[in-house]
């Protein structure tokens, strides 16, 4: 049992160390947070706000994402302290990923340790787990499912059945965060690999060139393996099934390793978050379509009225709790007379709400009559905008928004 004055004292040692020395608000944020937990408090965003960063009673959680990217940094920063000026303390404190209430723990597990310090001997087995999940997906019966029972996976014939029915080879294009990490040595210990994640590099050609502009960078590499956010991997079991069930062979990419010779050769499906579309990400460019994933996460497009107006739909709410999610389902000319599709949101509740809408009959229905109404025939290449409502990352509803026919000659290769 970790008494009072002990914890007093672990948060003194934290506090004392170079690295929150030159922070005063990590240090600020985790006395407060330490000092709720003495005092059986149980720390919520808007209190945060309030105490520590002193917003005024105005403040909406719901839309400013200020404290969960505060706490985020936070919680590195201690990782940080104890892999390096901390690595011997045996008392810890730490914030659980999704909870503001930091734990105080024993920490006498040696090989812990050493595990921190080797990143591929803990991120390989997951690697093995994701592969052998996809190996299962492509290799299960057809009449077997663990998908909700009510879906119905008779897609409408203007949709997927173009990709479907090709002879083209295909791909299934997973978005995934690229990563790049360098070895060195901090405080004279012994090497540590240190990952990165930027968000303006999502593929090959923006990391060389990000390399390029300072001597420094030459040491960095990508990651040889990959990082599927929910946004990628909660759909794709849907179209897995239904792609099996009608005998289409197909391959499974993930976008950091998607190159021009896959565009020109394959139709594609691509699922995914916006930021990990890689280089598919020029189709977005191409039809003035723009999004904003740090700070306030939000979604630009033209409507459809008359005067084309840009129209902006903002992302609100937390995944664990109430939210809405933005997403777009485009179909698009690639090169060579292939086809694209793309299947893109923010989180797991807009790809995951697109393909439930798109298995269920009723929907189809109100799509086609949507486009039957705003255009003399179903377009070969379209746009659509849905709203997704969900809570603890499970999907509620999916409003469908608006339509929009694609001019091909708007994507360029």
């Amino acid at each position: 049992m970790i008494d009072k004055n002990q914890k007093l004292q672990i948060l003194d040692e934290i506090l004392k160390s170079n690295s929150f020395i030159n922070s005063k608000l990590n240090a600020k944020l985790l006395t407060y947070l330490v000092k709720c937990e003495i005092s059986g408090k149980t720390p919520s965003e808007y209190s945060i706000a309030i105490d520590v960063f002193k917003k005024d009673a105005s403040f909406n959680p719901n839309e400013d994402t200020l404290i969960r990217v505060s706490v985020y940094n936070l919680r590195k920063k201690l990782e940080r302290y104890y892999q390096n000026m901390g690595k011997r303390t045996k008392l810890r404190v730490k914030i659980p990923k999704g909870h503001y209430e930091v734990i105080f723990f024993n920490y006498s597990k040696e090989n812990i340790r050493d595990l921190v310090r080797n990143p591929y001997v803990i991120l390989l087995p997951v690697v093995f787990i994701l592969l052998f999940i996809i190996l299962y997906l492509l290799t299960k019966q057809p009449q077997t499912s663990a998908l909700p029972s009510q879906i119905n996976y008779s897609y409408s014939s203007n949709l997927l059945d173009s990709f479907i029915n090709s002879e083209n080879p295909k791909i299934i294009s997973l978005g995934d965060d690229f990563i790049y990490y360098s070895d060195f040595s901090e405080f004279n210990t012994t090497p540590i690999r240190k990952m990165y994640r930027n968000s303006m590099i999502n593929n090959e050609g923006e990391f060389e060139k990000f390399k390029s502009e300072e001597k420094q960078r030459d040491n960095f590499k990508k990651l040889p393996f990959s990082f599927f956010n929910q946004a990628a991997v909660w759909p794709l079991p849907h179209l897995v099934k239904l792609f099996k069930g009608k005998n289409v062979d197909f391959l499974i990419k993930s976008a950091t390793n998607l190159n021009s010779n896959d565009i020109k050769s394959h139709d594609i499906v691509f699922l995914g978050s916006f930021w990990t579309l890689g280089i598919l990400n020029q189709i977005i460019e191409n039809l003035g379509i723009s999004y904003n994933i740090i700070g306030e996460e939000k979604l630009e497009i033209k409507s459809n009225d008359s005067h084309d107006s840009l129209q902006t739909y903002i992302r609100t709410g937390v995944p664990a709790f109430d939210h809405i999610d933005y997403s777009l389902f485009l179909k698009v000319p690639g090169p060579n007379k292939k086809t694209i599709y793309l299947i893109v949101s923010f989180y797991a509740t807009g790809s995951v709400g697109i393909v439930k809408y798109l298995s269920n009959q009723n929907s189809i229905n109100e799509l086609n009559k949507n486009f039957e109404e705003n255009y003399e025939n179903f377009p070969d290449y379209y746009l659509i905008l849905f709203k997704s409502k969900g809570y603890n990352r499970e999907v509620l509803s999916t409003e469908l928004l608006f339509t929009k026919e694609i001019d091909p000659s708007l994507i360029v290769w």
